[in-house]
């Protein structure tokens, strides 16, 4: 498909073939495939002659990308998968397989695009069902790589957003680049269960080396707990008068004398009831003299011989992504040995926070009104004020407004509201009110809605000339409040997503949002409005009221309702602002503009 339009009509012709005969086809555009464990090989290119046959299986779009991670001579293998534009068989028939293979725990994938999202997530149940893991480092993630990839399979590549929202959905750990898919891969491919406690220890023989981790650590938000008093007493009794029995734990130089002291130490660090695992972070680069590198070789063996006998995860950590020294890594064969501090940490983080994900609760969406139906599939755009309308149909607040369609109409509706009062122009043709000069806020007297609806009109005809105005919406004025950004947006192949974030003239200075994809219950909006600076303002920033972020998550799970019932009809969703009120006083839709699916 990637050299144009005859190369799609073979490839169409290819999968027509397939389905005609039942048949599996790896590819085109691919290496092949080959089973470590059996031997079996149905490969294009020369078999990697630096591979370690281990529990991992690896599935890549690119073979350029499996050839390199299969000839690390550090992930141990039992599949290896170049499945290039997999026209018939795709990542859902080699995920499913693998979940029941037994020689494999853990699945990595190198993917360029996920095509049917639905065969997916029902691959990713039978991985959690057999308690194993999927990794995946994904290409397209930019402009230019969405072109390349685009180019290279002829496949979409998608937003950054969904396909992390889709990963966390089905509990796909997705990791940002090689490095750090092969350490994840390492790490998992090590444990054969996640650690009971989630706190990290720290250990090494430099007070600056561990101060350094730990700070990488507090940024990979791990959790590195002070220790437990009888934990500090023990440590205090092992180590010399001048070392400071704490988290980060410098064991200072006498373990290069006495190996026995550092597998006393860790004995120790595990047995506190806050630590689920164990960095111990020692360098010794490759390029370091064979004398000079003897001098790790206890550590890296106290290190081995723990790991292989305890069951918390102990690893062996380098700071430097190039790795230790031949003779240490020799040393330390058999424990859980990492490159590189930030990928590592990532590791530790990604093996701590695994679990099954948990089931959105759709609830019961609402039954679609045959009213709103044919408005959206009319083919024609919705005014702000049919926008809202709609969305007030559906259970979201919003202010009282009065259409006026003269100058004398906006003064009586706005002495009938109360001043101050909102105007902005009506119109299907002008969604962005503001840049036509077709809002005016604080509107204090009848003079001034006289005014400001003279205004509003001239100016919208002179912007958009051939526009159909019907008049100007007078609206109660909400005060206070923190502003916020509510709305839907489709990324296929997935469909609708709600994003949330800091709203109002903030939007494009703060830049900030949360997405999922549809559905959201209460949990996952609350976890939404948490994940970014909206949380802290909500919370009361600085002294302001704390606003009620109960109300909004209220309205994000009826935006999310809305859309189940009429998804299909509806683009995009742009409720921006919704001003939350003070606590208990709820959260009002003050504007909004819908876009149909055409």
């Amino acid at each position: 498909a990637e050299t144009g339009d005859e190369g799609r009509g073979r490839q169409t012709e290819l999968v027509e073939i397939a389905e005609r005969h039942d048949m599996a086809i790896c590819g085109p555009n691919c290496l092949g495939l080959f089973n470590l464990n059996s031997g079996a090989a149905l490969y294009s290119s020369t078999l990697p002659s630096n591979m370690k046959r281990g529990t991992l299986a690896l599935v890549s779009h690119s073979g350029a990308s499996a050839i390199a991670l299969a000839n690390t001579g550090r992930i141990g293998l039992s599949h290896i998968v170049s499945s290039g534009n997999s026209a018939a068989t795709d990542l859902p028939d080699y995920i499913g397989w693998l979940a029941r293979d037994e020689a494999t725990s853990v699945i990595g994938i190198v993917a360029e695009t996920v095509r049917d999202p639905d065969a997916f997530r029902t691959a990713m149940d039978a991985v959690h069902a057999a308690g194993k893991a999927v990794i995946v480092l994904r290409a397209g993630r930019s402009a230019g790589g969405q072109s390349a990839t685009a180019a290279h399979t002829g496949a979409l590549a998608g937003s950054n957003e969904a396909y992390g929202s889709f990963f966390r959905q089905t509990g796909v750990i997705e990791v940002p680049t090689m490095d750090d898919f092969i350490e994840t891969a390492t790490l998992f491919s090590a444990i054969k269960s996640r650690p009971a406690r989630k706190g990290v220890a720290i250990v090494g023989v430099s007070g600056g080396g561990v101060a350094h981790v730990a700070d990488l650590a507090d940024e990979a938000g791990l959790d590195v707990p002070a220790l437990s008093a009888d934990t500090v007493t023990t440590l205090r009794a092992l180590l010399p008068p001048f070392a400071s029995p704490q988290n980060p734990l410098d064991t200072t130089g006498v373990v290069f004398a006495d190996a026995s002291i550092y597998t006393r130490v860790l004995e120790t660090v595990a047995g506190d009831p806050t630590i689920g695992v164990i960095v111990a972070a020692q360098d010794a680069p490759a390029g370091l003299d064979d004398t000079t590198a003897a001098e790790y070789l206890g550590i890296a063996g106290a290190v081995a011989a723990f790991q292989r006998d305890r069951n918390t995860p102990t690893v062996l950590m380098s700071n430097l992504s190039g790795g230790h020294h031949p003779a240490v890594r020799a040393a330390a064969d058999g424990a859980i040995v990492l490159n590189g501090t930030r990928a590592s940490l990532a590791a530790i983080r990604a093996l701590l926070d695994k679990t099954p994900p948990r089931a959105v609760d759709a609830g019961a969406a609402p039954v679609p009104d045959a009213h709103w139906t044919a408005l959206l599939t009319s083919g024609q755009q919705l005014t702000e004020r049919e926008a809202k309308a709609f969305c007030a149909a559906n259970g979201m607040a919003i202010p009282h407004e009065i259409l006026a369609t003269t100058e004398e109409e906006a003064a009586e509706a706005a002495r009938s509201i109360g001043f101050p009062v909102v105007m902005k122009v009506e119109s299907p043709d002008l969604p962005h009110k503001t840049e036509a000069g077709g809002v005016r806020l604080g509107v204090g007297s009848e003079r001034e809605a006289h005014s400001a609806f003279y205004d509003i009109m001239r100016n919208g005809r002179a912007f958009a000339p051939d526009a159909t105005i019907h008049g100007v919406v007078v609206q109660e004025m909400v005060a206070g409040g923190v502003e916020v950004l509510l709305g839907l947006a489709r990324h296929e192949p997935f469909g609708l997503g709600m994003v949330v974030g800091v709203g109002g003239v903030l939007v494009e200075l703060v830049a900030e949002t949360a997405f999922e994809l549809l559905p959201v219950d209460r949990t996952l909006a609350l976890e939404m409005i948490d994940r970014t600076k909206l949380g802290k303002l909500l919370a009361g920033y600085r002294g302001a009221p704390a606003a009620d972020i109960e109300a909004l998550a209220t309205m994000m799970v009826q935006l999310s309702d809305l859309a189940c019932a009429y998804g299909d009809h509806i683009e995009a969703i742009d409720l921006n602002p919704v001003a939350v009120l003070p606590e208990g006083q709820g959260a009002r839709l003050l504007d909004a503009l819908v876009i149909p699916r055409s």
